[in-house]
Order: structure tokens, then C-alpha cells, then sequence
């Protein structure tokens, strides 16, 4: 599984006789709207100005991704004309690519902390056939995506979530099981399902199987096979 994470640390020094501190673009009156556009469903939206959903931020005609501060600048390439958000999903699009924040980057200051997106763009996509389809999971039709990275030869006609409690990351195609971007090749994909009535699934782990096997995973990718 692919976990991306750079960190970017700017040290100040500061002497005992002098001490200049920076003055930081500082936006005010920005609404979220993430939980409403959740809560009514309302698809891919264009983002008004002061508005942000999933991290993204609209300020005139540039959009920020992550925090706002520490003078972070806009994300570069937006058509703004036609940029949208998919509320809960953290993928934007526009005319000519899909967004998905797959790196963040940390700016530790003496008088400033920001963490922003400095990698967006995902690769080998065509932003105008993909759809989400959960878990952090899409399609273009031909090819499946897990948190904005291609999940090589995975068979986008018969590719599916399986539905789990929160932090379940599983899904099937016609020939593997996956966890998150990853195959489990111990899984049957034509049985495999989480065994919900099971009294041993609880917040910190559930059961799993199919027809030959049983396994017991723990969040995010811990699975062991049980009687």
C-alpha cells in the first residue's frame, strides 16, 4: 500500500537582539461546506468563492489545497471555470484532469504551521468518464483508482466494493480480492464477504471470509487467518 508523506521543515532563527516576524496571508470568512454537500448528496459542485470542500479552498479565481497559510500558494494548472469537488470523496476534477490530494507536505514555522497538497494530479485517467464509487475507490470505465493511484490490472466491468463497517477497505473484481490498493490473494472473489453476524467482529476488528477460509483483519491492513 502506497503511503506518500513528505515532510517540509522551516526552522527560524532568532537572535536575542533583534526578532522580525513575518506577515502571512491570513484568509477570513471561509465557510466549509464538506458535511452539507455530504448530507444532501448533491454530486460534483463548483466551488463558490470562500467556499471549501475536502480541503479545497476557493479564493477568487484560485483554488488552495490544505491548509491556508504560511503564504502556501494556490494549486497550479486549475481551470477554474469548470473545476469540481465530489463532497466526502477528496477527488476534484476539471476539463483537463482529476485531482486527488496524494501528497501533503508540512510547513513547520516559528510564528506559522501549514500542511498543503503538493500532489494532485492523477495519472492515466480520463477526468471526464470517472466516477466514484466509494471507499475511496473510482473508475473511468477502463481503468480503477484507489486514492488517486491506478490499481494495476484490476478489471474495471466487474470491479465493486464490498460494504463493511468504517475503515473497511475491501473490494472485488472478477479475478482477485483487494485491500485497499492491494491484492489478497488468499480471498476467493466469488465468495469473499465480511461475515457481519459474526460475535467477534467489534470497533477494532471484524471477521472476514469465504468458502474455504475465515481471517480476523484490524484497521488499516493487519489480517490473520482464524478458526
Amino acid at each position: 500500500m502506497r503511503t506518500k508523506t513528505r515532510i517540509f521543515t522551516l526552522l527560524i532563527l532568532v537572535s536575542s537582539c533583534c526578532y522580525s516576524q513575518t506577515k502571512y496571508f491570513q484568509p477570513t470568512g471561509i465557510i466549509d461546506k464538506t458535511e452539507e454537500y455530504i448530507k444532501n448528496n448533491v454530486g460534483w459542485i463548483s466551488l463558490n468563492s470562500n467556499e471549501r470542500v475536502d480541503g479545497y479552498t476557493r479564493i477568487g479565481n484560485s483554488i488552495y489545497g490544505g491548509t491556508i497559510g504560511c503564504n502556501v500558494k494556490p494549486l497550479r494548472g486549475i481551470d477554474i471555470k469548470t473545476f469540481k469537488v465530489l463532497a466526502g470523496s477528496n477527488y476534484a476534477k476539471d476539463k483537463n484532469h482529476l485531482y486527488y490530494p496524494q501528497v501533503e507536505e508540512i510547513i513547520e514555522d516559528a510564528d506559522c504551521n501549514a500542511s498543503f497538497y503538493s500532489e494532485i494530479k492523477v495519472k492515466r485517467v480520463k477526468p471526464e468518464t470517472f466516477q466514484y464509487i466509494g471507499n475511496d475507490y473510482g473508475t473511468d470505465g477502463k481503468s480503477v483508482f484507489y486514492r488517486g493511484y491506478e490499481i494495476e490490472g484490476a478489471d474495471s466491468k466487474t470491479f465493486r466494493i464490498i460494504e463493511g463497517p468504517k475503515y473497511f477497505y475491501f473490494a472485488v473484481d472478477k479475478l482477485h480480492v483487494y485491500i485497499h490498493d492491494e491484492i489478497f490473494k488468499e480471498a476467493d472473489p466469488a465468495t469473499f464477504n465480511f461475515d457481519k453476524e459474526n460475535p467477534r467482529n467489534n470497533e477494532d476488528k471484524f471477521i472476514i471470509r469465504d468458502k474455504n477460509k475465515v481471517w480476523e483483519c484490524k484497521p488499516p491492513n493487519f489480517i490473520k487467518e482464524i478458526k
